[in-house]
């Protein structure tokens, strides 16, 4: 058994200034609302041409699902009511036209949806490693909603500043022009080489997963996939939905790029998250500690177990104190 199985982390109660909730909006219930189809097909994070040392800094090899279903039919409907709800909430950063982050708070449905215990069971299964709803609740249900503008990309291509996510149409992809969602099948650094050389990306190497219509997905280990929403050649609306997860086992090094949260989300809220998020990590390191107590003359080793809890405190530490200083990083439109 693994002694770094983490428990969950239980939303926080506290109800933040400016998030009001929802009135009126549906009631979310798993065996309605859900119809977990999963993937046929799992692309490893080798066959993106990441090597051996790369994959073992990660919780699992899995690059990218191809499509699957989450949501039933009337699921979807009650999703695309809550997005158009929350639209009126959307705000702008360097990456994103229009966005909503932190509609967890607001919409009960969301937040029930991205906490599902059978959704997130199914999730892990697919990784292959036992995840949980992530514990920054602004990395839950993220939504992304078409520019005003025709043509302007949704999204730039980026990578993600958390590690397991799926991208769901809320919208029918089918029923606009455009907006198609796209990833890169070849490295991060890959894409940074290219960009520094003022080069395009390999067309070839650019794949459009075909989305049979809304509540349908892909699931990708986000910082490691880079990826992007292209914007729509005629009027229209597109809605996606982003849920993030984090990996069970704590003993894997934190992946969340609080620099680039702290740009994007209301910083007070931000730094709180991150704040809460590491202090989680930390507790759930140290019981496991506790839980596997037994007498020993390994000092070295029982060092060892501390340094890298201290190390950890320290580093989210010295983000917190530096935040603010970083540019939000996208690798551009082309």
């Amino acid at each position: 058994m693994n002694d770094y199985l983490a428990n969950p982390l239980a939303f926080p109660h506290e109800q933040p200034n400016g998030f009001p909730m929802l009135e009126d909006e549906p009631v979310f219930d798993e065996t309605r609302h859900l119809q977990i189809e999963m993937p046929e097909t799992v692309i490893s994070l080798k066959e993106f041409g990441y090597s051996n040392e790369d994959i073992a800094q990660c919780p699992c090899d899995f690059g990218i699902t191809n499509v699957f279903r989450i949501l039933s039919d009337e699921g979807a409907e009650c999703m695309l009511q809550v997005a158009r709800m929350l639209e009126q909430y959307t705000t702008s950063n360097a990456r994103i036209a229009r966005n909503v982050r932190g509609g967890a708070y607001q919409s009960k449905f969301l937040r029930d949806l991205c906490q599902s215990k059978e959704l997130t069971a199914a999730v892990s299964k697919i990784c292959g490693t036992d995840l949980l709803p992530h514990t920054i609740p602004h990395q839950l249900g993220h939504l992304n909603y078409n520019p005003k503008e025709v043509g302007e990309n949704v999204d730039k291509w980026h990578v993600d500043t958390l590690r397991i996510d799926f991208v769901m149409f809320v919208t029918d992809p089918n029923s606009v022009e455009g907006g198609e969602f796209e990833y890169y099948l070849g490295t991060k650094e890959e894409v940074a080489e290219l960009k520094k050389a003022g080069k395009l990306l390999d067309p070839a190497k650019i794949k459009a997963p075909v989305l049979p219509g809304p509540g349908y997905a892909v699931l990708q280990q986000g910082n490691m996939v880079v990826h992007r929403a292209k914007g729509l050649t005629e009027p229209g609306e597109r809605i996606t939905m982003v849920n993030g997860y984090v990996p069970r086992d704590v003993s894997f090094p934190d992946y969340t790029r609080f620099d680039q949260l702290y740009l994007v989300d209301p910083e007070h809220m931000a730094a709180s998250e991150y704040s809460r998020h590491v202090t989680w990590m930390g507790r759930e390191l140290l019981e496991a500690q506790l839980k596997g107590f037994e007498f020993s003359e390994d000092r070295d080793k029982m060092a060892e177990n501390l340094e890298k809890i201290a190390e950890m405190m320290a580093v989210a530490a010295e983000q917190l104190r530096k935040a603010g200083d970083a540019k939000v990083e996208h690798f551009g439109d082309g």
